[in-house]
C-alpha cells in the first residue's frame, strides 16, 4: 500500500518515527504534506531529534530540516511513500503506541542562549548538537550540521564561534592526542574565568612557546566572542563580583570587555611559572584584537573605545609582568616594554633602545609615581586601572625605562636584582636604606673579577643615582633628580665610590679623581674615606703581617695616600698602629679561651699595652727583645691608645674614658710599664742578671736632678718603676731552694749586694713615703743576711789563713808530708785565693770611702722621701738627726773626694766611713720615726763619735 491517505494521524506519526529510526528521513517533508495537521514542523523536528540516530551524517537530513522549516514542499499524489510498516496496525493499537511515545523537547534543557528565540530551527540545531556530542562525541558532525544555518541567526553564529569552534580546535586540531577530550556540555557550562584557565593552560602540556600564542588567538579569542551570551553573562557577573576588584568594574561595562580581564590575570600569574612563554606571547601577539574566529565573523563588533580600552589593559598587563615576575629575564622585560610602547604609540617615552650604548637622561613627570605605596606592587593591585606604575602613560613608561636601564647597568657590573626590588629601593626606601643597598651593591661589584675600566664604573654608578647623563648633571638637576639612589647625596655616593676604588686597589685612579682634579669631595672627606678604608681592611685582617692579606691592603692604602696628607694626625696614628701590629705578628699570641690574636683585637681591647704582657708570658726569652717591645709600646701610644694605670682593677673601666695624658707623658708611662713587664718576665725566668742590667742601664737616675724629674709635679706620676725595682730587690733565685748544694759564698754575697743596691734605688724612685717602711724592712733583712754572710766569709778566711800558716811550716819538714796532693785540696786552695782577693777588694772600697751595696743611696733616698711629705710621722728630733746625718754624709763624701788615699777608719780618727754614717742614721736617727721597722734601738751619737 503506497497511498498514505488511508492512514490515520496515529499511523502517520508512527510512520515518521519509523522513517527516522531507520535512517530514511528524506520523505518526511512529503509525509508532512499529507498530514500537515498531525505532523507539524515542531513535531517532526522533535521526532528527528528523538529517533534519528546521532551518528547519521548531517548531509542526509540537513536538506530535510531546511525543507521542513522553510515549508517549500507541496502535496503531490505521485509521491510514493512506503506505508507497509504501519498499514497492518489497528487504529486502536496505533493510538496506544503513540500515547506511550515520549519525544524530546525541542529546546535543550538549561540552554539560555535560545530562551528568547522563537526560531525553531535554531532551537533544534542547538539541541541536536548537544545530542550528537553526548551520544557519539563526533563533534565534527556538529559543525557540518551548523554550517548551512549559522549565517541565518546571530545567536547561532555566536554559539558556533564561541563554543563549538574552540572545542573543535582543542580536541581535533591543537591537542588531538589528549587522553580525554572536552565535551560540548562541559565547555558550555563554564564561566569566562574557568574557561580561560582551561583553554590557556593547555599550552603547558607542550614545551613550545608558540602554543600559548596559538591558544590566545584560536581558543581564548573565539571564546571571548561569546561573552554576550545570556548564560555566559550570568556566570561572568557572579564570578566578577567575587574576583574582580570593585575599582575595575567601571571600565568593564561591556561584558565582552570583562572576559579579557581573566586573560590578563592569567598571563600575569603564568609569568612566574613560564616566563619565557609569556614574554614570547607579548612580543608576538597583538592583544585582544589579534584573534582567529575561523572566518565565520567578518568584522569585530567592538567599538573603537572598547578596542582601545582592551589594548591599554593588555599593555598594563605587560608592565605588570615586568614588575611582578623576578623570573622574567632583563632582556625579556625590555622587549615586553618596547612591544607595549609600540602598540600604544608611546615610543617617545621609551629610553631602553637596544642599539643605544650610552646612558641617556631619563626625564618624566615623577609626581604621580612618587605618591605610590608599597601596596601598588601587590599582585592583586598591579592590574588596577588607577595604578600609576602599570597603567600605560608617558610617566609610567619612562619610569620603568629608567628601572630597566638601571638593571642593565647593574647586570654589566655583576650585580643582579629583580625589577620589584629596584622599584622598592627607588620609591619606598629612605636615605639610609638606599645607602645600605648601595653599599651592598658595591660590595658585590668589588667581588667581580671581570671589571677592568673603573672610570667607566664610576660614571655608571653616578648615573644610577640620578638617571642623568654626565654632561647634563648640574646643580639645578640635583634638586629634581629621580634615580635609583636619588635620596643619597652626591658626596656620599662619591665617598662610597672612593672606598670601592681603594678596595680594588685602584689607588692611582682614586688619587687622580679625588685629589689631583676637581671633584665633589673636599680634602677632609677624602681623608676620612681613606681612613675608613684602612680601618675596614685592618679590622678584617686575620694576620698582622703587613705583607699579607688584608693587612697588606691597609698598608698599601696608607702608603699611597699618606704623601698627599703629610700633616694628617689620623694617618700618622694609622702608620703607628700598623707598625705595632706588624711587630706583634712575629710573636705567638693567643687571647682568652684560645682565640688567636687578630689585628682587630688591638682596636677593641680596653688596654692594648696589656697585650705585651701576654707576649712576654707566651713567648720564652721574649724579654730579651726589649727594644722591640718598647717600639711596639711607643707605636701603640702614638696610634692613640694611651696606657691605663697599672693598678686599674675596675671591671668596668673600659667603659670610662682613660685619663688624658700628653703624648710625651704617655710615652714615658708606656715605656715604664713595658720595662716593668720585661723585668718581671726576666725574674720569672730566673734571669736576675738581665733584670739587674735593665734596671742599672735604663732605670737608674744619673743625677739628683734626674732623680727628682722622675716624679716631678709636671710629669706623669711614676708608680710603676719603683715597684719593678723593689720586686727585683726582693728576688731570690729558685736554685737556692731547689739545689742541695748552695752556690759559693762570694756569689751569694755579690747577689745580695745587688739586691740591696736595687732596694736602695727603689727607695729613691718611690713617689710617696707610703712604701718606705716596706722597702726599709726588706733592706734591713738583706743587710742582716749580708752581715751574716760576711761573718762567715771572715771566719772562712781566718781558717784558711791558719791552714796556710800550717802548710807553710810544714814545707820545712823532711818529706813535705803536708803538701796538698788531692784535687779537692787544689780546688779549696783556689777558692780561698778568690775569697782573699775579693776581701782585699772589699777593704779597698771601704778605705776609699765608697759605701757598698747602695747604703749611701738608702740614706739619701730615705731623707729625700721624708722631705717629700711633711705629714710623714717623724719626730722633730728624728728629722733633725736625719738631716744632720745627711749633712755629715755629704761632708764625708766631699772629704773622701779630696783624700782618696787616706787610711782606714781605725787608723784615722778624723775620718768617718759612709757605711758608719748610714748605719748611725738608719739605726739611730730613724729609730724614733721609722727605726722600729729595722728593729734598731736608739744610740747616743756622741758616744759613737
Amino acid at each position: 500500500m503506497t497511498d498514505p491517505t488511508s492512514l490515520s494521524g496515529a499511523h502517520a506519526i508512527l510512520l515518521a518515527i519509523h522513517l527516522c529510526a531507520t535512517g530514511n528521513p528524506a520523505v518526511l517533508p512529503h509525509l508532512q504534506a499529507r498530514f500537515p495537521a498531525t505532523l507539524t514542523t515542531e513535531r517532526l523536528l522533535r521526532i528527528i531529534l528523538t529517533f534519528l540516530p546521532e551518528s547519521t551524517e548531517p548531509r542526509y537530513y540537513v536538506p530535510v530540516v531546511q525543507t521542513l522549516v522553510n515549508g517549500l514542499v507541496s502535496r503531490s499524489d505521485n509521491d510514493d511513500i512506503d506505508i507497509s510498516p504501519v498499514k497492518d496496525l489497528p487504529e486502536a493499537a496505533a493510538r496506544k503506541r503513540v500515547r506511550k511515545i515520549r519525544l524530546l523537547p525541542l529546546r535543550y534543557p538549561g540552554d539560555e542562549d535560545t530562551r528568547e528565540s522563537a526560531d525553531l530551527l535554531v532551537i533544534f540545531l542547538v539541541h541536536r548538537a548537544h545530542r550528537i556530542d553526548s551520544e557519539t562525541s563526533l563533534q565534527p558532525l556538529i559543525l557540518d550540521l551548523l554550517l548551512p544555518f549559522y549565517q541565518r541567526s546571530p545567536i547561532l553564529r555566536t554559539w558556533l564561534v564561541s563554543c563549538l569552534l574552540p572545542l573543535l580546535r582543542l580536541n581535533y586540531e591543537y591537542y588531538p592526542n589528549r587522553d580525554k577530550s572536552c565535551s560540548l556540555e562541559t565547555l558550555s557550562s563554564l564561566d569566562d574565568q574557568t574557561a580561560t584557565n582551561i583553554l590557556l593552560s593547555m599550552a603547558g602540556t607542550r614545551k613550545n612557546d608558540t602554543d600559548l600564542i596559538r591558544n590566545l588567538r584560536g581558543l581564548a579569542g573565539p571564546w571571548m566572542y561569546g561573552s554576550n551570551r545570556p548564560m555566559r553573562r550570568r556566570f561572568s557577573q557572579t564570578v566578577r563580583r567575587n574576583s574582580i576588584p570593585a575599582s575595575q568594574s567601571h571600565i568593564n561595562e561591556d561584558v565582552r570587555t570583562s572576559g579579557w580581564e581573566y586573560v590578563n590575570e592569567w598571563l600575569l600569574s603564568r609569568s612566574s611559572a613560564d616566563p619565557e612563554a609569556v614574554v614570547n606571547a607579548f612580543i608576538n601577539w597583538d592583544g585582544p584584537g589579534d584573534v582567529d574566529l575561523g572566518g565565520y565573523v567578518e568584522e569585530e563588533t567592538l567599538s573603537m573605545d572598547q578596542s582601545k580600552q582592551l589594548l591599554y589593559r593588555y599593555g598594563q598587563t605587560g608592565l605588570a609582568v615586568i614588575y611582578q615576575s623576578p623570573e622574567v629575564s632583563l632582556d625579556g622585560s625590555i622587549r615586553v616594554l618596547e612591544r607595549v610602547s609600540n602598540l600604544l604609540g608611546l615610543e617617545k617615552s621609551l629610553f631602553v633602545a637596544s642599539d643605544n650604548s650610552t646612558l641617556p637622561s631619563v626625564e618624566f613627570d615623577a609626581g604621580p609615581i612618587q605618591s605610590v605605596s608599597r601596596a601598588t606592587l601587590f599582585q592583586n593591585a598591579l592590574l588596577v586601572p588607577t595604578n600609576p606604575l602599570t597603567y600605560p602613560s608617558p610617566s609610567s613608561i619612562s619610569f620603568i625605562s629608567g628601572l630597566l636601564l638601571s638593571l642593565r647597568v647593574l647586570k654589566e657590573l655583576g650585580h643582579h636584582i629583580p625589577c620589584r626590588t629596584a622599584t622598592n629601593i627607588c620609591l619606598h626606601s629612605n636615605q639610609d636604606m638606599q645607602l645600605y643597598e648601595l653599599r651592598s651593591m658595591m660590595t658585590s661589584i668589588a667581588q667581580s673579577r671581570s671589571i677592568r675600566d673603573w672610570r667607566t664604573v664610576r660614571q655608571k654608578l653616578l648615573w644610577l643615582r640620578d638617571w642623568k647623563a654626565e654632561t647634563e648633571r648640574t646643580a639645578e638637576s640635583e634638586r629634581c633628580c629621580h634615580g635609583l639612589f636619588f635620596r643619597v647625596p652626591l658626596s656620599t655616593i662619591e665617598i662610597e665610590i672612593l672606598k670601592i676604588l681603594l678596595e680594588v686597589k685602584e689607588y692611582d685612579l682614586a688619587a687622580n679623581i679625588y685629589i689631583r682634579s676637581n671633584s665633589a669631595l673636599n680634602s677632609m672627606q677624602v681623608e676620612d674615606a681613606v681612613k675608613e678604608s684602612i680601618f675596614a681592611a685592618y679590622d678584617n685582617a686575620s694576620n698582622g703581617n703587613r705583607s699579607r692579606g688584608r693587612m697588606q691592603r691597609a698598608y698599601e692604602i696608607l702608603q699611597a695616600f699618606q704623601p698627599h696628607f703629610p700633616g694628617s694626625t689620623s694617618l700618622k696614628q694609622l702608620q703607628a698602629l700598623i707598625s705595632a701590629t706588624h711587630a706583634l705578628s712575629f710573636y705567638s699570641l693567643t687571647l682568652q679561651h684560645g682565640v688567636p690574636f687578630q689585628p682587630v683585637s688591638i682596636r677593641v681591647h680596653p688596654d692594648p699595652l696589656s697585650l705585651i704582657e701576654k707576649v712576654l708570658d707566651q713567648n720564652p726569652k721574649s724579654y730579651t727583645k726589649l727594644d722591640d717591645l718598647l717600639d711596639i709600646g711607643r707605636n701603640l701610644v702614638l696610634a692613640g691608645f694611651p696606657p691605663r694605670p697599672a693598678d686599674d682593677t675596675d671591671l668596668h673601666s673600659h667603659y670610662t674614658r682613660p685619663p688624658v695624658l700628653k703624648q710625651d707623658d704617655a710615652l714615658i708611662t708606656a715605656e715604664r710599664r713595658i720595662m716593668s713587664l720585661a723585668i718581671s718576665s726576666a725574674l720569672s725566668s730566673d734571669d736576675f742578671g738581665t733584670a739587674y742590667s735593665y734596671i742599672l742601664t735604663r732605670l737608674t737616675p744619673q743625677t739628683s736632678s734626674a732623680t727628682f724629674s722622675l716624679n716631678s709635679p709636671s710629669g706623669p706620676k711614676d708608680d710603676i718603676t719603683w715597684r719593678a725595682v723593689y720586686n727585683a730587690g726582693r728576688y731570690r733565685p729558685t736554685h737556692s731552694q731547689s739545689s742541695s748544694t748552695p752556690p759559693p759564698l762570694h756569689i751569694q754575697i755579690t747577689h745580695l749586694s745587688q739586691r740591696m743596691e736595687l732596694l736602695s734605688l727603689a727607695l729613691i724612685l718611690a713617689p710617696t713615703p707610703d712604701p718606705l717602711p716596706e722597702i726599709l724592712g726588706a733592706w734591713r733583712r738583706a743587710d742582716e743576711e749580708l752581715s751574716l754572710l760576711r761573718a762567715r766569709e771572715s771566719d772562712e778566711e781566718d781558717a784558711w789563713d791558719t791552714k796556710g800558716d800550717r802548710s807553710a811550716a810544714a814545707t820545712f819538714l823532711p818529706g813535705g808530708f803536708n803538701q796538698p796532693n788531692t784535687e779537692q785540696d787544689v780546688l779549696e786552695t783556689k777558692q780561698q785565693h778568690a775569697r782573699r782577693a775579693a776581701r782585699a777588694a772589699h777593704h779597698n772600697r771601704l778605705d776609699s770611702g765608697e759605701a757598698p751595696m747602695g747604703l749611701f743611696e738608702v740614706a739619701r733616698g730615705a731623707a729625700r722621701a721624708l722631705h717629700k711629705n711633711v705629714a710623714f710621722p717623724l719626730s722633730a728630733s728624728a728629722s733633725a738627726s736625719a738631716s744632720s746625718s745627711m749633712s755629715l754624709v755629704d761632708r764625708t763624701s766631699e772629704d773622701d773626694g779630696e783624700n782618696p788615699n787616706g787610711g782606714t777608719g781605725d787608723s784615722d780618727a778624723g775620718r768617718i766611713r759612709k757605711r758608719d754614717v748610714v748605719s748611725n742614721m738608719v739605726t739611730g736617727g730613724l729609730a724614733s720615726g721609722i727605726g722600729w721597722v729595722l728593729g734598731a734601738q736608739p744610740v747616743n751619737m756622741n758616744n759613737r763619735q
